[in-house]
């Protein structure tokens, strides 16, 4: 009896028979091999034959069950893929074809069928492994009209340029697809410059009708000795060829060029190759070298596409102004819908870079999820200031960037949750406006590893996001002990703060938005205002305005961009202060409300005994 292939073979070593633990034991149901020594009926041998003479029958259904299950379990994974696709749909067997020709583990985010999992990634290994001296478009065709209604996702790992010898072993599932090769008393042209295009993608993505997610990276995995910095480029024919396949994939959803050497003028033609494209709701352009005019053609194909939600430009080479201005502009666009925006690592960006995106974020834009770790904010005034930013004070004295990031959350309820400024240097005093910010908006999700922040800003700041969390959670009806456990890192927070309070409690004090947070020690008593911010300075409006919305604020001035119910402004600030919350003591009995003119104070003992 052989074991089936739908039992997972950790199972069966699982219930296994251990001769220590059950000496005595009879009957072993988990013991395939009982039968070993019995002779084998008529019809297991018909259908062992069947299976070793098999050319692609597909009169399978008329087999009993019990020999069709047999038959697919014994069946030679080495037949021609095209007999296999044809007659055979058992999610069985393509599972059985996956394992047999990949033994790594697979990580399965979403359901899919067998014959589709085995079929992405024959494809991706066959285009990765393909030579541009052997390519053959009429055979590439054929087998993308062979897997092609299966793809649903491709993930091109590497791709071989032209100038690489073909010094490969060529696998069995590939001999039939590449041309002979050169022929051995072929010339070379000495003074022929190398060639470093890679395959044209053009035909192998123009057929594959169903497919929503790709992600290709222009580079070498396999090297050699003979390793070239210029075996990683990315040439203007490569892009060329790549935009001409995308315009064919109407139902592309995700697109990921990431690692490659991929310039501004790679990126427009990659971008007119999506113009027509209306289903496009990611696009990630990760570790490629795309500058100031690049980003200005992002810019322009964002505000095209309004079902675009995610945009990852993660380590390019664009900065301030030209570069960062345009996308921050476009953000408060009636049809950009971005809403999550990925900046780390672009260093050049700096801290006038990133007080555009805050003038964005103030304006009113979509955005939930912005990351601007790496980014270069430094602690200085800033050089020039954002167009959109007016100061009350005088102009000779500019606003910090983490000023500009605090009134921008702190001063306008915006959809913004999550927020990530590690790897940055906020300094001070702009360390403490930006945690007293934080506490007055509705982040639940924030970073501020190595940001330059005091451990007590940094503590205000995570405590308030935490608890807003928690608050989250358990209108969700999430049970409070499981997000308790998370609650900003409680125990984390008050460890390294030496902080004699309960932290769950501390969270949930200082997310109430007190108006002082005083911490006390043997050197004294420390005052930490929480709120109001103070509005010497604020955001001047659009000259554009899409929406007029049907409030106004003193704080930023006229409404100048699309509002929803998420995102009004607050009006005026005391509201704030004279929000209605409902309070409760440990013991859950209720506390009386206070009064609008009674000031709120939590004080922070800091004990030299490490309790935690």
């Amino acid at each position: 009896m052989k074991l089936p292939v739908s039992v997972p073979l950790n199972t069966y070593l699982a219930y296994k028979q251990d001769k220590e633990v059950e000496p005595q034991r009879i009957l072993k149901s988990e013991n395939f091999d009982w039968d070993i020594n019995h002779p084998k009926s008529l019809s297991c041998l018909c259908v062992e034959k069947l299976s070793e003479n098999w050319t692609g029958s597909s009169k399978l259904d008329q087999l009993l069950a019990k020999d069709r299950e047999l038959f697919l379990q014994i069946l030679n994974t080495d037949v021609p893929l095209q007999l296999l696709v044809d007659n055979i749909k058992n999610d069985i067997f393509w599972k059985r074809c996956y394992l047999s020709k990949w033994n790594d583990s697979l990580l399965l985010t979403e359901q899919k069928p067998w014959i589709t999992l085995f079929m992405e990634r024959f494809y991706a290994e066959v285009l990765q492994n393909m030579n541009p001296k052997q390519y053959d478009p009429e055979k590439v065709n054929t087998l993308v009209k062979l897997c092609g209604p299966y793809i649903q996702s491709l993930n091109i790992k590497s791709l071989i340029p032209s100038d690489i010898p073909v010094q490969r072993t060529v696998s069995p599932e590939m001999e039939n697809l590449l041309t002979s090769r050169r022929q051995k008393d072929q010339k070379i042209v000495k003074n022929q410059g190398l060639n470093r295009d890679h395959i044209s993608l053009h035909a192998a993505l123009g057929s594959l009708s169903n497919l929503t997610e790709l992600h290709i990276s222009y580079q070498l995995s396999s090297v050699g000795v003979e390793y070239r910095k210029d075996q990683f480029q990315f040439t203007n024919n490569d892009a060329r060829n790549l935009a001409h396949g995308l315009e064919k994939c109407s139902l592309l959803k995700v697109l990921r060029i990431t690692r490659s050497d991929m310039n501004c003028q790679r990126v427009k033609y990659i971008l007119r190759g999506l113009s027509d494209n209306s289903n496009l709701e990611t696009l990630d352009f990760s570790h490629c070298k795309i500058g100031d005019e690049g980003a200005l053609s992002v810019a322009k194909f964002v505000s095209k596409h309004d079902k675009l939600r995610n945009l990852v430009l993660v380590d390019n080479v664009f900065g301030s102004p030209n570069g960062i201005e345009h996308i921050a502009h476009v953000l408060n666009h009636t049809s950009c819908g971005l809403r999550s925006l990925d900046l780390r690592l672009n260093n050049k960006l700096g801290s006038d870079g990133v007080a555009h995106a805050a003038v964005a974020i103030a304006r009113g834009c979509n955005l939930t999820s912005l990351n601007i770790s790496g980014c270069g904010i430094k602690p200085d005034p800033l050089q020039k200031p954002p167009t959109g930013v007016w100061s009350a004070l005088n102009a000779e004295n500019p606003p910090t960037c983490g000023d500009l990031l605090a009134r921008a959350i702190g001063l306008v309820k915006t959809p913004l949750r999550s927020l990530d400024i590690s790897v940055n240097n906020i300094g001070s005093p702009s360390d403490i406006t930006l945690s007293n910010a934080i506490c007055l908006s509705y982040l639940i999700d924030i970073n501020l590893k190595r940001s330059g922040m005091s451990s007590m800003a940094m503590a205000i700041a995570e405590s308030a996001a935490a608890a807003q969390r928690l608050r989250r959670e358990a209108e969700k009806g999430i049970r409070f002990r499981r997000s308790a456990g998370r609650v900003v890192q409680a125990r984390r927070v008050a460890k390294g703060m030496n902080i004699d309070a309960d932290p769950i409690l501390l969270a949930q004090q200082l997310s109430a938005r007190p108006s002082i947070v005083s911490v006390t020690s043997e050197e004294g008593t420390y005052n930490i205002f929480a709120q109001p911010l103070s509005t010497d300075f604020g955001f001047v409006p659009a000259l554009k305005s899409p929406l007029p919305s049907s409030r106004t604020s003193s704080i930023t001035g006229a409404s100048t961009s699309r509002r929803s119910s998420h995102h009004a402004v607050l009006e005026p600030v005391k509201e704030v202060r004279r929000t209605a919350l409902v309070r409760r003591r440990s013991d859950g009995s209720l506390l009386e409300p206070r009064y609008a003119n009674t000031e709120r104070h939590i004080k922070i003992y800091i004990s030299n005994e490490d309790q935690f």
